[in-house]
């Protein structure tokens, strides 16, 4: 059975009476379950707090049953592997040193965190870097790097903030088929503020807006009820108002962009098309796009994803 992490109303407030996290409560088991929201939601503090890196001010968190802030946090601890978005690595040192650093410190003994390192790095495709410094490795081994040494302990559950963070697409599609395909049997728990990424790479998401969660559910399920329609942006030429299309008027993204929801977009675009051709007004370009959890969080929250 798989093991799984539970939050009950956690709080987290700074000196000076700022609440980072107000009473978050959610639970993952095995799989991968996202927290998405814009920089500064509350996403990065709460996974510290789930992770035994932050103190919450108050709250429960369990992890296999075991109570992370109580008296069970050494047993709680061990189940747990952590990735912050900036691993603390010694630079001059080699990957495979600051594993096997990382094993120690986890209470592994010296043999057993070197057969333990040398077995992430092969898994992790790191074997042909890992005896140089950290100092050269790219930003994509540096994840790999950081995924090797949150698993050192050999956790049960996964918390990774920000994975991708970064990376180039192609680096990012690379570390996401390494945590499909090799860490599948884990209870992986992320934080990101990319919307196709929590939907392509989330079972179970959660939307944090101003360090509450907003909704949650499955990314299908979450966007067939809060954002059903598909989207046609209008890029018009000059300072031409948005026009009313069959008595729907546009959201306005900026000055000259306008979005449109739609039932079919090909019928959409016709109207549009003649509608501001009607009026006189230059259509310089014509975007579909697909509902997702971009318009979902701009849905439920009335923000565009990025102003955060």
């Amino acid at each position: 059975m798989a093991c799984t992490l539970e939050a009950d109303s956690l709080y987290k407030e700074y000196p000076g009476g700022v609440v980072a996290v107000k009473g978050v409560s959610l639970k993952a088991g095995q799989g991968r379950t996202s927290l998405m929201g814009p920089n500064g939601s509350g996403k990065t503090t709460t996974l510290s707090m789930l992770a035994g890196a932050l103190k919450p001010s108050r709250g429960v968190v369990r992890v296999c049953g075991y109570d992370l802030w109580g008296g069970e946090w050494i047993e709680a601890r061990k189940h747990i592997g952590y990735a912050p978005q900036r691993m603390p690595f010694r630079e001059k040192l080699s990957g495979m040193e600051n594993l096997i650093w990382y094993g120690l410190l986890r209470g592994l003994g010296l043999s057993e965190s070197r057969r333990r390192a040398r077995s992430l790095s092969e898994e992790l495709g790191l074997s042909e870097y890992i005896n140089r410094s950290v100092a050269s490795y790219s930003g994509g081994m540096r994840r790999r790097l950081s995924l090797a040494a949150a698993l050192m302990g050999d956790p049960d559950v996964l918390i990774l903030d920000e994975p991708t963070s970064g990376l180039d697409p192609r680096a990012r599609e690379e570390l996401w088929h390494l945590i499909e395909v090799s860490l599948k049997d884990l209870t992986i728990v992320f934080s990101t503020h990319i919307s196709v990424e929590a939907e392509l790479h989330s079972d179970y998401v959660y939307i944090f807006n101003e360090g509450v969660i907003v909704t949650e559910g499955r990314p299908g399920e979450l966007i067939e009820k809060h954002a059903p329609k598909p989207r046609i942006i209008v890029y018009v030429r000059g300072d031409a108002e948005p026009l009313p299309v069959n008595g729907v008027k546009p959201e306005v993204v900026a000055r000259g962009v306008y979005m449109y929801p739609v039932e079919d977009p090909r019928e959409g675009i016709r109207r549009i098309v003649d509608a501001y051709s009607l009026h006189g007004v230059a259509v310089e370009r014509i975007e579909t796009r697909r509902p997702g959890l971009e318009e979902v969080f701009f849905t439920v929250t009335g923000r565009r994803l990025e102003e955060g």
